[in-house]
Parts: C-alpha cells; structure tokens; sequence
C-alpha cells in the first residue's frame, strides 16, 4: 500500500477513488457492485475496499446507501414525485427495503420526512392580517 505522510493514501489512489465517488452519484439508480467499482479504479475489490474505506471512512456500499438516501431525501423536499418514483430513480427495487434504510438514516419514513419539511417549509406563509384568521376561525363557521 501506498501511504503518503498524514496516513491517506497516495495522491494517485486518492485521485482513483474520488473518481469512483463521482460514478456512484451519477450512477444512483443503477446496481452497482463491488466488482465494478473495483474495475472503475483499476485496483482489487479487497484492496479498493481497505483503501476506499480508509479515506472515506465508511465502506463503498455503505456510501452508495448514504448517497441514495441524501439524493431521495432532496427529492423528497424539492419535487412532486411519489415515494416509489423516489425510490427507483435513487436505485432501490423494494418499498419495504427503502422505507426500512431511509428510517434508518434520516429518523422517519420518507413520507413522515416529506410531511415535516412540507410543514416547517410552510409554517410561516400566511401574513400578519390573515394569521389570527388562521390560528382562531370564526366560531360561527365552525358550527
């Protein structure tokens, strides 16, 4: 192994797997394994998988899932799309499994996390003259 002074990897290795996270985002809703990451930086999958861990900090499979997760998240919050719509652009195949590894990662479902930002993205949209209107109807309408 090549290891450069501060404990990383050599430049070039780390030039290699800075390349391999830029394909696993752009290829989020494709299956990936292990075999090809390995081939997109030329090295073994044993030693990709030592080396990528060590400058990342998480195995590669491991930042795949936390990349879709991050991306479905965003899209969740940015876009009308349903959830399995989410899912499969982000590279899931299984409601349960996404549902169960969002959970996971973020806390909630991801139609719990859609809800919650949905209302603090809202909570203040109506004006000053219309807010008391809001947070006390007119009791004659509530008949």
């Amino acid at each position: 192994m090549t290891v450069i002074a501060d404990g990383l990897p050599s430049p070039h290795l780390q030039r290699k797997i800075h390349e391999v996270q830029l394909f696993l985002a752009q290829n989020l809703a494709y299956d990936v394994d292990l075999n090809t990451i390995a081939a997109q930086a030329a090295l073994s999958p044993y030693y990709f998988t030592r080396q990528f861990t060590a400058m990342v900090g998480m195995p590669p499979y491991r930042y795949l899932i936390s990349l879709r997760i991050q991306r479905s998240a965003q899209l969740l919050r940015e876009s009308d799309l349903t959830v399995t719509q989410i899912l499969h652009r982000v590279g899931f195949h299984s409601p349960s499994h996404f549902t169960t590894t969002f959970r996971r990662h973020m806390g909630m479902s991801p139609t719990d996390y859609r809800r919650r930002y949905d209302f603090e993205h809202n909570a203040n949209r109506f004006s000053r003259a219309v807010d008391p209107l809001v947070h006390q109807p007119d009791p004659r309408l509530t008949r």
